[in-house]
């Protein structure tokens, strides 16, 4: 498990912590040298190896932050030493050390891989060169595998984002990323159930915990770290050593219920977005070295699932008995992406993987741009007037860019409509837009919409939903019911409200069809009562 600064939580140790291990024949130069650095620096741990066998042996048993090599050893040489430590890790720090200041042994060092070449000397000004040059060459190591777990962790996110087919598939791999690739023992996910409870919609991990919490009905047990967090709608960082918590007296509450599961930490973090509150996201661990960095990371995750969870919402808000599926489409030249188009050359190059309207008024676009250059993307942004780059992944084609619009654009237009955009397509010289509306009288206001904006806005496709049509007469279980029973009951049964955990609540139901929580109630009641009546008893029950 790793925090936002790349320190292992599970090492007690600080980002200062440095591991060195100083590889001589010559004992005295090793031993006088081992003093010096530690002299210099409180955070240097140094272990000494006086053999080629030997640095090999300690290097497999330690993983050291860093090896310091001299050249010339009784058993071989320190670049032989050098291609071990290559073959476990191609970017570990390797300091090499002699007393020889062949240019030939400089050369070859640095062909093969050496961090640094530095001339041995017991001097204590020396010393001090050297302790600064592990340093730098152990920050920078740390520093880029930092920014590689980073972009690794966003460029998952992303595909989580992108590829989930439902709220509840997107949550449970949000969760079991946390388990698989951070290191949590577990990981769950709750939306809220009226005021008091809160249901599990994914876990990761151990589900026996989760098991034991959650009391169908009830709130969580006081002092359980999700429990606060949702009642003080802030994050909680929890450990059983009390150190750093802040989880307070509740903790002695909560005691009895990590231990017995094996847990020593916990954080919990509200997830909100656009003013609305989903739930909480809540994170165990085995060892209790949790810090506000680690709280920060679990933040961050809440942010991104709570941007995940309204997108799912308003797709599923657009459910209704008879949708209707219709493609618009605008010239590219009004839009602002066009520019970034124009740039490109072939507008069949850019495919725009996902499009998310945000609540400041811009637009994100994330997408993936084949046979062109990084530096052609970042001009063609700059010199757009109303976009800006936020982040970009090249390391493999296609090229990945997430572009920030700034001007309105059709999606962004379109939400603040509640429509929402399934797809948006570039080709020929226009934008095409895929959109799913409640019902096909929604048609003529999104062409309004967007015509008003960006100039003419053509429809070229409507289809509606065959399934959402009024069902057959020769199905007795439906016709013994009211068109408004019928309604109720299959958008229950599409959002998955007889689930469990339940897709939504009778609340979000009543919401949906406008009508108050005990009308919705009596509706379902009285359509499951005809649809039991029906099967058991073939026969009405008014």
């Amino acid at each position: 498990m790793t925090t936002v600064d790349g320190t292992a939580a599970g090492d007690s140790r600080s980002p200062d912590h440095v591991t060195i291990l100083l590889v001589d024949d010559d004992e005295t130069w090793a031993r006088v040298t081992s003093r010096l650095l530690a002299g210099h620096n409180d955070g240097f741990e140094v272990t000494t190896a006086a053999s080629l066998a030997a640095g090999r042996e300690a290097f497999d048993r330690l993983d050291p932050d860093c090896v310091v090599c001299d050249y010339q050893l009784g058993d071989g040489t320190g670049l032989a030493l050098l291609e071990s430590v290559r073959a476990a890790d191609s970017d570990r720090p390797f300091l090499l050390v002699t007393g020889r200041g062949s240019e030939s042994v400089a050369s070859e060092a640095i062909n093969q891989g050496v961090t640094d070449y530095i001339r041995k000397d017991q001097d204590d000004d020396e010393a001090s060169v050297l302790a600064s040059r592990i340093r730098n060459a152990v920050t920078s190591y740390r520093t880029e595998r930092a920014l590689e777990r980073e972009r690794q962790s966003k460029t998952a996110l992303l595909d989580i984002l992108t590829g989930a087919a439902s709220e509840r598939e997107l949550s449970q791999q949000f969760c079991a990323r946390l388990v698989d690739q951070r290191g949590y023992a577990c990981a769950w996910l709750g939306r809220d159930r009226g005021s008091t409870e809160t249901v599990p919609q994914a876990v990761a991990g151990r589900e026996s915990y989760v098991e034991a919490i959650h009391d169908p009905g009830k709130p969580l047990p006081a002092g359980e770290p999700a429990r606060l967090a949702l009642d003080r709608d802030e994050s909680v960082l929890a450990r059983l050593d009390a150190d750093g918590s802040d989880a307070g007296a509740a903790r002695a509450e909560w005691e009895p219920l990590a231990t017995g599961h094996g847990f020593e930490g916990a954080i919990a973090v509200p997830i909100r977005h656009d003013g609305v509150r989903f739930g909480v996201l809540a994170v165990y661990t085995d060892d209790a070295v949790l810090d506000e960095g680690e709280r920060r990371a679990i933040e961050e995750y809440a942010e991104t699932v709570g941007y995940a969870l309204t997108n799912a919402e308003r797709k599923r808000s657009l459910i209704a008995p008879r949708p209707v599926s219709v493609r618009v489409h605008i010239d590219i030249d009004a839009v602002p992406l066009g520019g970034l188009v124009d740039a490109v050359a072939d507008d069949e190059a850019i495919e725009l993987v996902s499009t998310v309207p945000r609540d400041d008024g811009t637009t994100l676009y994330v997408t993936e741009i084949d046979g062109v250059a990084p530096g052609t993307i970042e001009h063609a942004v700059m010199d757009t007037d109303g976009l800006r780059a936020a982040t970009r992944d090249d390391s493999t084609p296609p090229l990945q860019c997430e572009v920030v619009v700034t001007e309105p654009t059709p999606e962004e237009r379109l939400a603040t409509h509640g429509v929402g955009v399934e797809e948006t397509a570039l080709g020929g010289g226009t934008v095409t837009l895929s959109l799913s509306l409640p019902d096909d009288g929604t048609v003529s206001t999104v062409q309004e919409v967007l015509t008003t904006a960006f100039g003419d806005a053509e429809v070229s496709t409507i289809r509606t939903g065959r399934a959402r049509d009024a069902p057959t007469t020769d199905c007795e279980f439906l016709t013994a019911m009211t068109e408004r029973q019928r309604e109720v009951l299959r958008h229950a049964l599409d959002v998955g409200y007889f689930e469990r955990p339940r897709g939504t609540s009778a609340t979000e139901l009543a919401d949906h069809f406008g009508i108050s929580r005990a009308t919705l109630s009596q509706h379902l009641r009285t359509a499951q009562r005809k649809v039991f009546s029906r099967l058991f008893y073939d026969h009405d029950a008014e």
